[in-house]
């Protein structure tokens, strides 16, 4: 199973594919910059473009997601939510199966405490995947839902 995590931005998106071949397995990762002085149409534009070159290149089956919580900063969840929707389209586009996970969940799975910090996750992406550098914040939460999803997956379905 290959695996397309996104953390979705309006200015950087995260990016991860992970594929399982008994462990899991990093094929790449990395964030895709939106130019700030460009109007959120052409943003979304050049997501959708960015991202689909990633399913050229990886052919995921699945993409993962992060929830958006619009309680917290609801200017802020409204561009995510658009960003998120370029994501969707894409998957509806590809026939991808696709999943959204909230962050505590993310957060429960990998460190075992769902109010954990960003750094506990990123110290156990880094860990978890046997990685030899630490990625960009918003490459470690696509990591993170990717792994997530794994890992999910194999509880629900143990071999």
């Amino acid at each position: 199973m290959r695996i397309l995590g996104i953390d979705p931005g309006s200015r950087v998106t995260g990016y991860a594919v992970v594929e399982e071949e008994g462990n899991p397995r990093v094929l790449s990762w990395g964030t895709l910059s939106l130019k700030r002085q460009d109007p959120l149409p052409e943003r979304l534009r050049t997501l959708y473009q960015e991202l689909l070159h990633l399913w050229e290149e990886f052919r995921p089956g699945v993409l993962v997601l992060e929830e958006v919580i619009p309680e917290r900063f609801p200017r802020a969840a409204l561009a995510l939510g658009q960003a998120q929707g370029v994501v969707l389209l894409l998957a509806a586009q590809k026939g991808l199966s696709w999943y959204l996970y909230h962050p505590s969940t993310v957060k429960q799975t990998l460190t075992g405490n769902g109010r954990a910090s960003k750094e506990q996750v990123a110290y156990m992406v880094k860990n978890m995947l046997d990685l030899e550098e630490d990625p960009p914040l918003d490459a470690t939460d696509a990591l993170a839902l990717a792994l997530t999803h794994l890992l999910r997956i194999r509880s629900c379905f143990p071999r």
